[in-house]
């Protein structure tokens, strides 16, 4: 992991929330939930909010620069009411991937989860499965979302 790196709560950052919704869109915008910058805006507002259930993490270098982000969401697919808290929007900026940012960030939203006594978190993926699966997660079922073929994946708290 990079050492100076710097996690926080994005609700410290709110004035970065549009520069993180471009980056998110710049990575997603082929897939509904990411093919609109003010949408993607709007979720980070509310998991900035006091009362919200969710929480939006940044990691940050000295610099100031965003490394990455990830997300605690409740009921990203809300088809399965017992899956409430999901791990979501995972992402690392392209010069920074493999110095463990994103290992780091979901290590930060477990920490949080277990904190609040949340017994199980789920994600899902379709591609990063290996990581997931090094990270401890299980994979649940396969299912398209967004026209994608995705892994849901689940981590036992």
């Amino acid at each position: 992991m990079n050492q100076i790196m710097r996690i926080e709560r994005l609700s410290a950052h709110r004035q970065r929330i549009g520069e993180l919704a471009a980056l998110l869109h710049q990575e997603w915008q082929d897939f509904p939930p990411w093919s609109c910058r003010e949408k993607i805006s709007q979720r980070l507002e509310q998991r900035c909010e006091p009362q919200h259930p969710g929480l939006a993490l940044l990691a940050l270098s000295p610099q100031q620069q965003i490394l990455g982000t990830a997300s605690l969401i409740v009921y990203e697919l809300a088809d399965k009411p017992e899956r409430k808290f999901w791990l979501g929007e995972v992402f690392t900026h392209p010069q920074h991937r493999g110095q463990g940012v994103a290992s780091e960030l979901i290590a930060q939203c477990i920490a949080h989860c277990r904190r609040e006594q949340i017994t199980a978190l789920y994600l899902y993926t379709p591609d990063q499965q290996p990581l997931y699966q090094k990270l401890g997660w299980q994979p649940v079922e396969q299912r398209e979302v967004c026209g994608e073929t995705v892994t849901v994946m689940c981590r036992t708290l």
